[in-house]
């Protein structure tokens, strides 16, 4: 075995367990050494929510995507929350919900600038009848939660230019889309 290459081992498939051995190098950078890890603790690693700061924040990929972000009780003035470059396949799930609503303070989530990233899909606004409300699918680079009771906001970049959104928000007011 420990002559062959790991391209020449058999694919276990969908057998895979949670209980099986990943091997892994770790601190490639530094001092690479060898080491094995399950799949499972590797997929509860990878998924562990990150708290945001109640503070207007640069999203990055290394910190942020592919996890639940719990987004806290909006204390003091509104907050943006700046998404990275979209690189396909990459996801951010924000989660926001608490037993009051965030007074008078607003949450945007930002593509970036210039309409050159921007959302498409929708999100619901959910208080009395459901409304959906919808990106313009070509230059909306603004997400915007007014005063949230609650929410949860799927993104997944689509492209190098595009995140395609989709979820919920609970408020009074209908969240907006804006460039």
């Amino acid at each position: 075995m420990a002559d062959k290459k790991i391209t020449a081992l058999t694919s276990i498939g969908t057998a895979t367990a949670r209980a099986d051995l990943l091997h892994l190098i770790d601190d490639v950078a530094g001092t690479p050494t060898n080491k094995k890890v399950t799949i499972g603790e590797y997929a509860n690693a990878l998924n562990v929510p990150v708290a945001i700061a109640d503070a207007t924040a640069d999203l990055t990929e290394a910190t942020h995507a592919g996890r639940t972000l719990i987004i806290p009780t909006i204390a003091s003035s509104d907050k943006i929350l700046t998404l990275p470059t979209p690189i396909a396949g990459m996801t951010f799930k924000f989660v926001y919900g608490h037993t009051a609503a965030s007074g008078t303070y607003d949450i945007a989530i930002s593509a970036g600038t210039g309409n050159t990233l921007y959302f498409d899909g929708a999100v619901c606004h959910v208080t009395g009848t459901p409304v959906m409300v919808f990106s313009d699918g070509n230059s909306n680079e603004l997400l915007n939660i007014i005063t949230p009771g609650g929410f949860e906001i799927n993104l997944v970049a689509v492209s190098t230019t595009v995140w395609m959104v989709s979820g919920w928000v609970f408020s009074a007011s209908a969240p907006t889309f804006a460039d």
